[in-house]
């Protein structure tokens, strides 16, 4: 009893990392003899140290034992497979877990886009004077079985993997997805997104300004990648927009603020999508303004009454 009380603490110190590594593209075949290192972030650190590294036996498994117990760590098993880097799920140990089982799923890879589709976007418009204020969230979903890597892969200046057209004219870009800040370039009126997409899902979301002088506004965008549908809404209720398929959908309400609904159906690549941006407020000018102009009137014609009178 004495021994197993003093081992107990010590064996509760350390903990056990095991998992798989599959390829998610070749009906989730094991890969054998592929090396896997952890990744360690703890805090603000990181420790990338090559003595967590493991290769997979003939059944593509590995396992990592004896790892710190320390709840302030996170242990990622980390795999490159055609040059990608691929992550198994975090893992942090705790005082009644010590053992976890995280797999790594690897997959081929494609530069084709034909997998890539737009499940959903919210395309949010409202207006202040002289300007035209747009919010963009895609639902962007790689359907395919493959990591799709873009165009100009071995050219790191010119890659990139989804493309957004942006307005003619458009100001204060704002990347609105925290992890994507690091991802994006502009050139021209094109916004590029740089990073990999593995099949699944991501979300992506931005706002820009489009300044105007008038009352109408003409917003014009290619479609790129299939689009399954597209909502917008309006909360200014002067505003109004027609356009090619565009249909009412009435009122709707998000968190607390009420949008007129419009909706676009299957949007495909080669098409446009076209709204008439109407009725959007003028320029208002100021009091201040009004009574600059009114007091020099009458100095005006204070000044020509003045004079008139000293000649006569």
């Amino acid at each position: 009893m004495v021994l197993v009380v003093i081992n107990v603490p010590l064996w509760a110190q350390t903990g056990t990392i095991s998992g798989v590594v599959y390829n998610g593209s070749a009906d989730s075949t094991l890969i054998q003899n592929i090396e896997v290192n952890l990744f360690i972030n703890k805090g603000h650190s990181v420790i990338d140290d090559s003595t967590y590294v493991q290769t997979t036996d003939s059944k593509g498994r590995f396992e990592f034992k004896s790892l710190a117990n320390d709840s302030t760590i996170l242990y990622y098993p980390r795999v490159t497979f055609n040059s990608i880097v691929y992550y198994g799920q975090a893992v942090r140990f705790s005082n009644k877990t010590s053992s976890f089982e995280s797999n790594v799923v690897v997959f081929d890879t494609t530069s084709s886009a034909e997998r890539i589709v737009i499940q959903l976007e919210h395309l949010f418009i409202d207006a202040e004077p002289g300007k035209l204020l747009i919010r963009e969230i895609f639902i962007v979903n790689n359907t395919g079985s493959k990591t799709f890597i873009g165009k100009n892969f071995n050219q790191p200046s010119n890659h990139y993997v989804l493309q957004f057209p942006l307005p003619a004219g458009f100001e204060d870009l704002e990347i609105l997805t925290p992890e994507a800040q690091d991802w994006v370039r502009v050139q021209g009126q094109t916004l590029y997104h740089t990073e990999l997409m593995s099949p699944g899902s991501r979300q992506f979301s931005y706002r820009l300004v489009v300044p105007s002088k008038r009352n109408e506004v003409q917003f014009l965008r290619p479609i790129l990648y299939p689009i399954g549908a597209a909502n917008i809404f309006i909360s200014n209720p002067d505003l109004t927009i027609e356009g090619p398929g565009v249909m009412a959908m009435g009122e709707f309400n998000i968190r607390g603020t009420s949008y007129q609904r419009y909706s676009v159906a299957h949007l495909m690549p080669g098409m446009e999508l076209s709204l008439a941006i109407k009725n959007l407020p003028g320029k208002s000018f100021s009091l201040q303004w009004l009574v600059l102009i009114g007091v020099i009137i009458l100095l005006a014609i204070g000044f020509g009454y003045t004079l008139t009178k000293s000649k006569s």
